[in-house]
């Protein structure tokens, strides 16, 4: 058993036993990071780093997903080749979403770090995850670390929500935002940087209240009637449906910026600086349709079904490396019920 960390009075989330489901184990993670900012930001010792909350994430999901759950992880040399911290598929073997994840943590002004040019690297971290989340058939996503007191979500988001919360609202601690709301944010601030004196600034509060807690859009908790559905068909289409609003809306925003024919903020920036710019895959251009009334599982690509089979100690030469690639197995996700407390 893990037992979490946590100081003062306020009931809050509990480890959510064996056998737990994703939402609730997710919900606890989040949990658990909030209150460890929330300390690190107070009288205790400083934070960890977004790489220590990772390897503890991963480490929980190993330990407590059991069968459930196959993780390959690869170098940190092979990390640093891209814009991701890790990749997140969530399958029934045959068909999955995944999620292309870029963590970032919330610093003691509330900010996240999002301005960021890795050392070596051809274009932005958020350019660099959005090109290879896209050659990857993935969603690109940052997972944001977050202490600060919960933000209201837009009305017409939360809609497709799960409603499992923390008793302490700590669940807002892990939560998702789409990199295209961050890339279109950036757009606006390197044009304004080099037009006017008095630039647009990268509205961190604004972007956070776009992201929802990781467990709501993750959830893997159904219905008595959507449990009769076989191969975890329920569980995976509304994911699925979240994760692709999710992505939707940060297209949307992309939609309403004034790019000045840039297809990236990094071009934008190598331009005006005299430097050659990058190949990098973008989305832009895309006009974004409303959510289909039917979802259509995605067949995994075939890089995905080959990790399926592979042998963790010794994964497969990834194309596009990252950190970890997490896979998820929703096969037997109709066995989950809801315990006391959860909601």
């Amino acid at each position: 058993m893990i037992t979490p960390h946590r100081n003062g009075p306020v009931e809050e989330t509990a480890w959510p036993g064996p056998r737990p489901s994703l939402c609730s184990l997710l919900k606890w993670m989040a949990s658990d990071t909030y209150h460890w900012l929330r300390d690190g930001y107070g009288q205790h010792a400083p934070p960890p780093g977004e790489e220590t909350f990772t390897d503890v994430h991963i480490r929980h999901l190993r330990q407590a997903m059991g069968s459930r759950l196959k993780i390959i992880q690869f170098t940190k040399r092979q990390e640093t080749l891209n814009g991701a911290d890790w990749e997140l598929w969530i399958h029934n073997q045959t068909h999955g979403i995944g999620l292309r994840i870029q963590a970032k943590k919330q610093d003691r002004r509330g900010q996240y770090g999002f301005w960021y040019w890795p050392k070596g690297s051809p274009a932005l971290q958020c350019d660099m995850l959005i090109h290879h989340a896209l050659a990857t058939q993935c969603v690109p996503v940052y997972l944001l670390y977050n202490y600060r007191q919960p933000w209201p979500i837009d009305q017409g988001w939360a809609s497709v929500l799960c409603g499992h919360t923390a008793p302490d609202r700590s669940h807002y601690g892990c939560s998702l935002l789409s990199a295209f709301h961050v890339q279109a944010s950036l757009f606006r601030f390197v044009i304004g940087f080099d037009v006017h004196d008095n630039y647009r600034q990268i509205s961190h509060q604004r972007l956070r209240g776009l992201s929802a807690p990781w467990n709501q859009v993750l959830c893997d908790l159904q219905t008595s009637k959507e449990k009769r559905r076989s191969r975890g068909v329920a569980v995976l289409t509304d994911i699925q449906k979240r994760a692709e609003t999710l992505e939707r809306s940060g297209l949307a925003a992309l939609g309403h910026v004034d790019t000045e024919g840039f297809p990236t903020p990094s071009h934008v920036r190598r331009s005006r600086h005299g430097r050659d710019v990058p190949d990098l895959r973008t989305r832009l251009g895309e006009t974004p349709t409303e959510q289909p009334s039917e979802v259509a599982l995605k067949p995994l690509p075939e890089r995905v079904l080959r990790l399926l089979e592979a042998d963790p100690a010794r994964p497969p030469e990834q194309e596009i490396p990252t950190r970890a690639v997490v896979l998820y197995d929703v096969t037997d996700a109709g066995e989950l019920a809801a315990q006391p407390g959860q909601a």
